[in-house]
């Protein structure tokens, strides 16, 4: 009797795979098993689902029978120590399942039937996502990198050591630079993230805090790199100085990291939760919009605004009682992905000013409804988003101070606006609007000045563009550094549908 049983889709994948992404078209070679594998390994790094979640369903490819294969070839169960990682599969699916199994006493390590009907949900959630992930076209290496949470290492050993070398070279030469200065640094810990080296520093004094924020902006000079300098949250004297790594080197994150993100977003208890992306250590970045209450984000073309927006869309879209309208330049082709969802409406640049209009309509009409007895609570949250502002404002002046004056009054109604802009300068936005717009998402500027109109302050020229990103919140937190989420139209439309958005 087989353990675990395909469908016909899912041995189409698994040929796609083992043909296109490895290369091998005999099996003996390369066993179709492998796949499952890999598929395994997929859905053991994704988010934790419940073993009793719906979701599970969702999740697997539908079609006819397919092959049969056994714990044998999938896990290696029976063969010789080196073969055999049945015990570590089972070990790894208690440990992710600990709590539920122990509530109700299911024992994986010694019945079968139970072990099996987790394993099975976990190959076929494996190969969903790989089929929804991989496309021929895409070089299956780096796949498995941004999937499966593999380290990207130098192909030769001599580039490895190289890097390597590098590496263990910033902080000697940093505490040396800010020694020639007459400040002393100690090394707290050194790491790689997506996109830098990261040297985690303290200052010996205290007194020096000033000298080395002044020193620090000229360190591009000193290594040769693109530098950022960042003070380490509730840690006094700390900072994280990031050096950035060459581009062939980053690490992009997509839907993998996204799900992550989900996951991370779903312990929160937030009214209009937003993933925005990873920060430098690794760990999801998520924030509440009511409590923004309202967002500006602005970058140059390439920056990742686009995709920023689109990722917030995705996670606005998941809460109950909400309606959005989008204000696209480009008659719609900017988020034609949204353009079937039910609860979207996406407006030209020629209808922007009826679609503004509406929207203080609505907030009007609230507050009479409100003072006659109705609860705010009984209203759905209603979202603006506006892509490219400075271009809305460049055909209608009067549109900046109508949103600077309804900006305030809006948050106590469950209305707000996400603004996303270009080219940031004082006539796109100016003081009245930034200060009742007090979050701000900066993502890669030419110039500090430009730097300075979104976030108050420098920093967003540093940035090294694709998603790269600064956050800063009105309530006088620090700027948090994220790396943003790329999905492609497919992805997004797939989570689209498996969410089950569109009307």
């Amino acid at each position: 009797m087989a353990d675990f049983n395909t469908n016909h889709r899912e041995e189409l994948l698994i040929d796609r795979v083992r043909k296109i992404g490895f290369g091998y078209d005999d099996e003996s070679e390369f066993p179709k098993y492998f796949v499952l594998r890999i598929a395994i390994a997929w859905a053991l790094n994704a988010p934790y689902l419940p073993l009793e979640s719906l979701d599970w369903k969702c999740k697997r490819l539908e079609g006819d029978k397919g092959k049969e294969y056994h714990l044998e070839q999938i896990t290696g169960k029976g063969k010789d120590k080196k073969e055999d990682f049945d015990l570590l599969i089972r070990s790894m699916l208690y440990i992710k399942h600990k709590e539920e199994l122990d509530r109700d006493k299911k024992d994986i390590f010694n019945d079968e039937k139970e072990y099996l009907g987790i394993l099975n949900r976990y190959i076929q959630r494996g190969l969903y996502e790989l089929d929804n992930t991989y496309k021929g076209s895409d070089c299956f290496y780096q796949w498995c990198l941004d999937n499966l949470h593999l380290s990207s290492v130098p192909t030769s050993p001599k580039k490895q050591a190289e890097s390597q070398n590098n590496a263990t070279d910033y902080f000697p030469k940093l505490q040396n630079y800010f020694k020639k200065q007459g400040i002393g640094i100690r090394l707290i810990s050194e790491g790689d993230s997506y996109r830098h080296h990261i040297c985690k520093i303290e200052l010996l004094d205290s007194a020096k805090i000033q000298a080395f924020k002044n020193k620090s902006q000229y360190l591009d000079d000193e290594l040769g790199e693109s530098v950022y300098t960042e003070q380490v949250k509730g840690i006094t004297r700390t900072y994280s100085i990031q050096i950035s790594k060459p581009k062939e080197q980053w690490r992009n994150l997509g839907l993998s990291e996204f799900k992550q993100g989900l996951e991370d977003l779903s312990k929160h208890n937030y009214a209009l939760g937003i993933f925005a992306g990873m920060s430098v250590d690794k760990k999801p970045f998520c924030f509440d919009l009511k409590t923004a209450p309202h967002l500006l984000v602005a970058g140059q073309t390439g920056g990742g605004k686009s995709m920023l927006l689109k990722n917030i869309l995705l996670c606005l879209l998941r809460h109950q009682n909400i309606e959005i309208s989008i204000i696209d330049p480009k008659a719609g082709t900017s988020f034609k992905e949204f353009k079937d969802i039910k609860n979207i409406e996406i407006f030209t640049t020629q209808e922007a000013n009826e679609c503004v209009e509406k929207f203080i309509e609505e907030m009007e009409s609230r507050y009479k409804r409100n003072a006659a007895g109705e609860s705010y609570e009984s209203m759905p949250y209603k979202i603006l988003i506006v892509d490219e502002l400075n271009n809305l404002i460049r055909n209608d002046k009067g549109l900046d101070s109508k949103f600077a004056e309804v900006a305030e009054k809006m948050r106590g109604c469950k209305m707000h606006f996400v603004l996303g802009t270009q080219r940031p300068d004082a006539q796109n936005f100016s003081g009245d609007l930034r200060s009742n717009v007090p979050s701000r998402i900066a993502l890669k500027v030419q110039k500090s000045t430009e730097s300075k109109i979104i976030l108050d302050e420098i920093g967003a020229e540093k940035l090294t563009g694709n998603g790269d990103m600064l956050i800063k919140f009105g309530d006088g937190s620090s700027l948090q550094r994220i790396i943003g989420i790329y999905l492609t139209e497919e992805e997004i439309q797939n989570q689209l549908k498996v969410d089950k958005f569109h009307s």
